[in-house]
């Protein structure tokens, strides 16, 4: 069956739920080559793209293949609500895999859940992942695919994968993480296919949409509900001190931030400084008065090519990139000090680079031009992996004696 949806245009073997890019055989035999997508672990299933109804016929049919996966489950970790917060999820997901895939768990005891490195069969069947014994063919557990917060792949190892779902019985978030003897991204694709036919199905069964299919002709009033409603980007908020911004020569460099601080602590009193509220959201950080929620700046984080905590624990400055050859440093003094507001655009900065890394195919990478030396993107780019670099370092060094 041929498909097409937001990711392009792949074929389905409906009885094995094998999918591939490249069209069948004559003889009707389904290739080896799984479909490849990278799955980001922000990813959630509530969030998939809606699809047309029209374009998958057999629906009730598709609902029932199966697809299923050799894993063995590594234990799982507690998560809190915080660690779903965007811009977080990503980094607390990783963290979870790299802390469980190296044997360096010592928070819980998960031999009482499904067995911690146990040899297990995940069987994605209609709406449901299912974990079951290879031996004995017992159930062991059963996750409503609806409720999975988040799902990703490992960075360190592909064969890593993980999904954080709420308990039923103590209602705890907890991130559930797996080595898998195939390619972990498999299972990824594998749930944002199940997810796509999910929402299909969803839509199909709303009678504004059938009555459209049904009868294209007839003038048809489409209730209001059938509209979605605008989603607000979720962010976090810091109350601190705005201490101006200024040009600034360089894109990059700590000692640009310094200097920067320097010239804005010396240059006015601290009676002069603007109480505002920063809100940290992973695709812009929004600088607001506290006295009349004006907006006094808005950022882009992809233009965000460096940030720093300053000599004073206090103090911290951001670079955006204006235009070519434009340079801004926004500087900051927090209470009690910088880690929460730096850690956040950290954070933010962290998921808009992977991001742009999952939405650009291995194929079309190599096919882009590279970018001039002197680039506002090349600028941008060095800055991102620049300043990860510094706050660790950074990290480091407030910790040693």
């Amino acid at each position: 069956m041929r498909v097409r949806d937001t990711s392009g245009t792949y074929y389905w073997h409906i009885p094995t739920g094998t999918t591939q890019w490249e069209p069948p055989s004559p003889l009707g035999k389904v290739g080896d080559s799984m479909m490849s997508s990278t799955m980001s672990l922000e990813t959630t299933p509530c969030e998939e793209p809606e699809v047309r109804s029209n374009q998958h016929p057999n629906l009730t049919e598709a609902l029932t293949s199966q697809t299923c996966f050799a894993v063995r489950s590594l234990g799982w970790v507690e998560m809190s609500e915080e660690d779903m917060a965007p811009g977080k999820s990503s980094v607390a997901v990783n963290n979870c895999i790299r802390q469980l895939s190296y044997h360096k768990h010592n928070l819980h005891d998960t031999a009482g859940i499904w067995g911690e490195g146990k040899d297990m069969l995940m069987v994605l069947e209609n709406d449901t992942m299912k974990l079951i014994d290879p031996l004995g063919q017992t159930l062991l557990h059963a996750q409503p695919i609806g409720s999975i917060r988040v799902w990703g792949v490992g960075r360190d190892n592909g064969r890593d994968f993980a999904y954080v779902a709420r308990d039923n019985l103590t209602q705890v978030l907890k991130c559930h993480v797996f080595r898998c003897d195939s390619p972990a991204k498999n299972i990824a694709t594998s749930l944002h296919e199940m997810c796509s036919k999910i929402m299909m199905a969803r839509k199909a069964s709303k009678p504004g949409v059938s009555r459209l299919n049904s009868d294209p002709g007839k003038p048809v009033v489409i209730p209001v509900e059938e509209f979605p409603a605008p989603k607000n980007e979720l962010f976090q908020r810091f109350h601190v001190y705005y201490l101006g911004n200024q040009p600034v020569a360089k894109p990059v460099g700590m000692d640009i931030v310094n200097e920067a601080l320097e010239t804005a602590m010396n240059g006015r009193d601290k009676n002069d400084w603007t109480p505002v509220s920063v809100n940290v959201a992973p695709a812009t950080l929004t600088i607001l008065s506290r006295q009349d929620e004006e907006v006094l700046s808005e950022c882009r984080v992809r233009f965000l090519s460096f940030m720093g905590v300053g000599k004073d624990v206090h103090t911290f400055a951001f670079i955006m990139a204006e235009g070519p050859h434009e340079f801004t440093c926004h500087m900051f003094w927090c209470e009690p000090n910088a880690a929460s507001l730096s850690e956040a655009v950290q954070a933010a900065c962290m998921l808009r680079y992977q991001k742009c890394l999952d939405a650009r195919p291995p194929s079309l990478a190599s096919c882009l031009p590279t970018p001039p030396a002197d680039s506002v993107a090349r600028r941008v780019k060095k800055g991102v992996q620049s300043l990860l670099g510094s706050f660790k370092s950074y990290r480091s060094g407030s910790q040693s004696p």
